[in-house]
């Protein structure tokens, strides 16, 4: 009955008075109770429901028992377990509830990590400490893989002998070489394996150390107990400074023997064997190498020489990188199922870090103070950050209750006129907070809408718990639970998207809006009554109430959940990151597409229209329930399809094609077409407007056309008739490039207007250019060589590449444009030699690129008309001069807006 995540571990027995006698049963209780909630704490919180063996108990008279609550600690590292539980009794079901783990301290956004990203029972590492081994705790995980990365990476650098690695190794063993004894003892043990026979009971010279350890076979199976003790050993020998582990040798050094049965080869196949299976995390890059060991035997006999078994000595060599006794003890919930961490997805959470993008952005949501799942968000430097924003959508101060955002509401109140008398039943009237209205909150965090789904409104309010009401026509059409979905959903995605950490529920009520009786109708048995929005019956504890203090951090969390998208950055950095939508795209994006189901989005350069229609894709089929195969993506240029269907196929959103492709195609299937770059399409293979109208006509369907006549980079007629291109809206914040190459453009865009050389829409954009807003406070770079001789090109842009390297940039930053294709051929291949000379040759591995390999670490050099819709940090824009002079300023408009923060126009 609850829209959130619930862990069932079955019956336990609970009360202190029962729990006294330990038993197997007991422990198993105890382990199941422990992995759910560390499963929980690691996947943005949860429930865990326990059923009472003795239907007797009651929690307000018994504590549930010591060895529960000692385990609870565990989890949290010995914190204080009312920080992230509380507990409530229903019936014989006691509900344990689990506020998320968040490496950050007590304080929401605190600044730094105070403890490690994840929740771990155990990390599975071990590390040698004088003759003891101990394990790596959860709380000290952290430095330590720090450490380790930066041995490997000193060790991969600099190829440090396996001498010099141990010397500069940053753990707990000691750092300095070994002391004249340590070298005596290791000697010993040296010659020890040298004499090959030893005698059964003969005391051996020397002694254990951090770097020796002996273990006589406690068993008759001892191909087995190998298998269970070295792991072990594996592990702390090889995180500390290498060392023997000699089987067959008890602990005063006394040798033992193995039993007369059993066979050399047995013993080497069994280390064999659990050396394969032990986990190294390569920080260092040399995934084909495990722990580097040797296995040595010495025959034991007895004292008539005959043999009576073996000493069975591992030689450990020290590693670079963490080893694993085995996969930590850290759990997440995946698709409704408990998983257990494997040893290198772990260690990736465990040391993953903001990249350093300071220079162009600010940071918004941060891997260092947030719940484990989290990825980092980050807004343009000059845009409104996520406070500002939520300011601007979702206001709150006043002492009343504000419904938002007024759009949406004057639009629902005027098609359903009983509505907002159904929603003022539904709040007392001294209700301080927002109630934020959407046509589908459910679309609005990327979930399919619900046909039967007037509206959704969500109540943050103080001393209220967050309600998600969901008003529908006929509750009898709502089936079982796929509206709490919605609300479970999002409660999640508050924490793990948002960053929200503190205790939060989201819960859901449907009401039902009729044209005579408006009512709340909530299936049987389905959702516990509640008289009021918070009374005695309520489905949480007190403590995930809303506080005053908390709405504007629950508001923020909210906005990065709404207007977050993953940026294109996250190809070239190698992991996932998100940068915020700007107050007009989010407008853009809320439009009812019921009833706009055509719209012409005419943009200035660098406001985001690509991204806008990868969004309003997803918007549709989630609004419309459609398959991918029903959405059509159409753009000119093959290279910027082939970047969205990149990006659009790990989601599987819809098919892309260029408009070459969609005139010769068949697309029987497809309802919906978004079109992109519109501006530079032509006729030449047939009449693409007329035709995708055709097909989204016979469906009723969804047709976007986005375009910015600023890029026209061809004379001819685009095929759209100006004067139907209604209805319109306006992007004209450019969020996409530093504020000097922001100036060049504004410039450039105004010589367009004034020259007025081809036929493009000039009223339009004089209006547009009105409105044109440079979004970034980043200044960026604008260089211009007007004399610079065909000759010195290649000179000038190998000096600066070579330049931008040396200053830390990758090869994927940079782009060289040329006017045309041929021409970027040429350049590509007199470029080639002149940069192999002046750049190390481990950089010049597929240095060069064509436009295809934008997703890859190479420089790109290729046509501006070719590169068009993509975009790099630095860009040099080589002679763009064109037969067709009546558009070269419009070229050069095309190749500077690719550019984010440094253009060199030669």
């Amino acid at each position: 009955n609850y829209a959130d995540v619930m862990v069932h571990i079955g019956k336990v027995v609970l009360g202190e008075s029962f729990r006294k006698n330990t038993s197997n049963k007991l422990r198993r209780q105890v382990r199941d109770l422990s992995i759910a909630v560390c499963a929980l704490l690691n996947s943005g919180g949860g429930i865990v429901r326990m059923e009472s063996e003795n239907r007797n108990y009651r929690f307000q008279n018994h504590p549930v028992g010591n060895d529960i609550e000692t385990s609870l600690r565990n989890c949290i590292d010995g914190k204080k377990t009312h920080e992230y539980f509380a507990w409530m009794q229903q019936e014989s079901d006691l509900l344990l509830f689990v506020k998320t783990w968040s490496c950050g301290g007590l304080e929401q956004g605190s600044a730094e990590a105070t403890k490690p990203r994840l929740c771990s029972l155990s990390t599975g590492l071990f590390y040698r400490s004088g003759t003891s081994v101990f394990p790596v705790k959860s709380s000290e995980a952290p430095e330590f893989l720090r450490c380790k990365e930066s041995s490997a990476k000193c060790h991969n650098e600099n190829g440090l002998s396996s001498k010099r690695a141990r010397q500069s190794y940053c753990g707990r063993a000691d750092e300095a070489p070994l002391n004249i004894q340590e070298h005596d003892i290791q000697d010993a043990a040296t010659r020890f394996i040298r004499r090959g026979k030893v005698q059964v009971g003969e005391v051996l010279g020397f002694t254990e150390t951090t770097h020796i350890e002996f273990k006589q076979y406690g068993t008759e199976n001892i191909s087995e107990y190998i298998k269970k003790n070295l792991p072990r050993y594996v592990s702390a020998f090889a995180n500390t400074q290498g060392g023997y582990l000699f089987f067959g040798v008890d602990n005063n050094g006394k040798v033992t023997a193995t039993h007369g049965n059993m066979k050399k080869e047995v013993l080497e196949q069994a280390v064999a064997e659990t050396m394969s299976l032990i986990s190294v995390y390569h920080f260092c890059g040399s995934e084909a190498l495990g722990v580097q060991f040797q296995t040595h035997f010495v025959d034991v006999c007895d004292q008539a020489g005959c043999l009576q078994g073996y000493v069975c000595a591992v030689h450990i060599e020290q590693s670079c990188c963490p080893v694993f006794h085995g996969d930590p003890e850290s759990w997440m919930v995946v698709d409704g199922k408990i998983e257990r961490l494997k040893a290198g997805k772990w260690v990736e959470l465990m040391t993953a870090a903001d990249p350093d993008l300071s220079d162009k952005f600010t940071t918004e949501l941060s891997l260092a103070n947030g719940p484990p799942l989290i990825k980092p968000v980050y807004c343009k430097a000059g845009l409104q950050c996520a406070a500002e924003l939520q300011e601007h959508l979702y206001p709150v101060g006043s002492d009343e209750i504000k419904w938002m955002p007024e759009t949406i509401c004057t639009d629902l109140f005027s098609e359903y006129p009983r509505l907002k008398d159904l929603m003022r039943k539904q709040i007392p009237e001294d209700t301080k907070g927002v109630l934020i209205f959407s046509r589908s909150w459910a679309v609005d965090i990327g979930l399919e809408k619900n046909q039967d789904v007037v509206c959704d409104a969500l109540l943050v309010a103080d001393n209220e718990y967050p309600v998600l009401f969901t008003v529908v026509t006929d509750t009898s059409c709502v089936t079982s639970g796929n509206w709490r979905e919605t609300a479970r959903t999002l409660k999640q995605k508050l924490v793990n998207d948002g960053g929200y950490t503190s205790r939060v529920c989201v819960i859901p009520r449907i009401l039902q809006l009729n044209g005579t009786e408006d009512q709340m109708g909530v299936e049987e048995n389905d959702v516990p009554q509640q008289e009021t929005l918070c009374d005695s019956t309520c489905l949480y504890p007190k403590s995930y109430l809303l506080t005053s203090r908390d709405i504007r951090i629950f508001l923020r969390a909210l906005v990065i959940v709404v207007l977050s998208f993953r940026s294109y950055l996250s190809d070239h950095l190698g992991c996932e990151i998100f940068n915020l939508l700007t107050l007009k795209q989010y407008q853009l994006l809320s439009k009812n597409l019921h009833k706009v189901r055509k719209q012409f989005v005419l943009g200035l350069p660098g406001t985001g229209k690509t991204i806008m229609a990868l969004k309003i894709i997803e918007r549709i089929k989630n609004t419309f329930h459609c398959s991918a195969a029903e959405v059509l993506y159409i753009c000119e240029n093959q290279p910027l399809k082939d970047f969205v269907s990149l990006g659009l196929g790990r989601n599987e959103m819809c098919q892309a094609v260029t408009r070459v492709a969609f005139l010769k195609g068949n697309f029987p299937r497809v309802k919906h077409i978004v079109v992109d770059e519109a501006q530079n399409f032509r006729l030449d293979e047939g009449h693409w407007y007329q035709h995708a109208r055709s097909i989204v006509k016979k469906t009723d369907g969804i047709f976007w056309v986005f375009l910015d006549f600023f890029q026209t980079t061809h004379p001819y007629g685009c095929g759209l008739n100006l004067s139907k291109m209604y209805p319109q809206e306006w992007l004209t914040k450019m969020v996409r490039n530093a504020k000097g190459i922001c100036h060049i453009m504004l410039n450039l865009m105004q010589k367009i207007l004034q020259e007025r050389n081809i036929n493009i829409p000039y009223e339009w954009l004089k209006e547009l250019l009105k409105e044109a807003e440079c979004a970034h406070s980043l200044s960026g770079c604008f260089f211009m060589e007007e004399n610079i001789k065909a000759g010195q090109l290649v000179e000038y842009v190998t000096k600066h590449c070579k330049s931008y390297l040396e200053q830390g940039y990758p090869l994927r930053d940079i782009a060289i444009l040329c006017s045309t294709q041929c021409a970027a051929e040429d350049f590509r291949l007199a470029l080639q030699p002149k940069l192999k000379k002046e750049i190390s040759k481990c950089r010049m591995r597929n240095a060069l690129g064509v436009v295809e390999d934008v997703s890859e670490d190479v420089i790109v050099v290729d046509s501006i008309r070719r590169f068009s819709g993509l975009e790099r940090r630095i860009v040099f824009v080589i002679h763009p001069n064109t037969l067709q002079e009546q558009i070269v300023d419009n070229l050069v408009l095309c190749a500077v807006s690719r550019a984010n923060t440094q253009v060199h126009l030669l």
